[in-house]
């Protein structure tokens, strides 16, 4: 009898966990061409702060904005390279949810202290404990048609810009 009780409040239990817990959707895309703004939807609670990441490892190109999940939307800021345009070519975007810790404390039954009601394909268990919530995709600038000299000219810059940064 005592075994039959335990079985029927653990069934309990994890029927309440699964109940509790949020299946993150995610879905992002580039607009504005050459400059392109990131923008998407999700269900996670309005609030949230992510950090939206953009790469193009030949043009030795990184770039992030901080955004706020509003009304279940996100949006960032429009990325370019020293106010010009980005080069042709494919980039990825990385979005990502930081530390419960750091998110608005209304959202924390929601998502768990350490995003641990968090499921679906972008929250993943962490090497560190608690889950991360990272959703990826890419988009291409100019068709996707690269220019080895922009690249090369960018790739330049960069270190230009990395050797004053140090110096300063």
């Amino acid at each position: 009898v005592l075994m039959r009780i335990l079985l029927i409040l653990s069934a309990l239990f994890l029927l309440h966990a699964s109940a509790s817990a949020l299946t993150v959707t995610m879905a992002a895309k580039a607009e504005g061409g050459d400059k392109p703004t990131i923008v998407g939807t999700t269900n996670l609670p309005d609030g949230i702060d992510l950090i939206v990441t953009i790469r193009r490892q030949k043009s030795s190109y990184m770039a992030q904005d901080k955004v706020k999940i509003k009304g279940g939307s996100f949006r960032s800021v429009a990325f370019s390279q020293g106010g010009n345009g980005l080069n042709p070519g494919k980039y990825s975007v990385a979005i990502t949810m930081g530390s419960a810790a750091f998110q608005p404390p209304p959202t924390w039954p929601v998502i768990g202290n350490d995003r641990s009601k968090l499921e679906g394909r972008p929250a993943q268990r962490s090497k560190y404990g608690g889950k991360v919530v990272e959703y990826t995709t890419s988009f291409n600038v100019g068709a996707g048609q690269s220019s080895a000299e922009r690249d090369q000219a960018a790739r330049a810059q960069s270190g230009k810009d990395t050797h004053t940064w140090w110096l300063q």
